[in-house]
């Protein structure tokens, strides 16, 4: 319970204003959790092609990369193969994921991504943290919400991005190089989005 308490308020802590878009942590993140509302209403979902998916995909590596190197100051980027349950990409994929390896000034590290199209995703947060362990959750000033899990038999966390559009991104890791901090900062950035433009 404490590790709980503690986990939840560092998060809190470390994310006001990690890219400027977080807003100041209400009492009870509980709360905040169970109050927002999903899915947002009158969204439009997305379907694109393998093809798309291939040039979409493509630019998430990239950027994938470039997150590695300038925040983590990591080399030796890995970016696997873009996928669904299986490996590849097919006509009318709703979301992606890949898993990233790296090294750090602390040691090999890596985290997976999953990047899901607005439309798609209907579980809300509260429904997130009724099956998961919660740890915190932050608002966002464009509407969105960052929420954090964690489970300890297995040394993850992850830290989720519900987003005003309908999309849903998260970012998992197993051990201690990666902090919250950083896994809400891929998880927000906004070149992980079905919204932009893949050409």
């Amino acid at each position: 319970m404490v590790r709980r308490m503690m986990t939840a308020v560092f998060a809190l802590a470390a994310l006001v204003g990690f890219t400027g878009t977080a807003v100041a942590a209400p009492a009870s993140w509980e709360q905040v959790v169970q109050d927002y509302a999903w899915p947002p209403a009158d969204v439009t979902p997305v379907w694109e092609t393998a093809a798309q998916l291939a040039v979409r995909t493509s630019g998430f590596a990239a950027r994938e990369v470039e997150l590695v190197t300038r925040v983590v100051r990591g080399s030796d980027v890995a970016t696997g193969e873009w996928g669904h349950e299986a490996q590849g990409l097919f006509d009318g994929q709703q979301y992606v994921n890949n898993n990233v390896r790296f090294t750090t000034p602390r040691g090999e590290a890596g985290f997976f991504l999953q990047a899901h199209a607005p439309g798609h995703s209907s579980s809300s947060p509260a429904q997130l943290c009724s099956w998961s362990e919660c740890t915190g959750a932050v608002r966002q000033r464009d509407g969105g919400l960052v929420v954090f899990t964690e489970l300890p038999a297995w040394s993850m966390r992850t830290a989720y991005s519900f987003r005003p559009n309908g999309e849903v991104v998260y970012v998992s890791t197993r051990g201690e190089q990666l902090s919250d901090r950083v896994l809400a900062r891929f998880a927000v950035d906004g070149a992980f989005s079905f919204a932009r433009s893949s050409a």
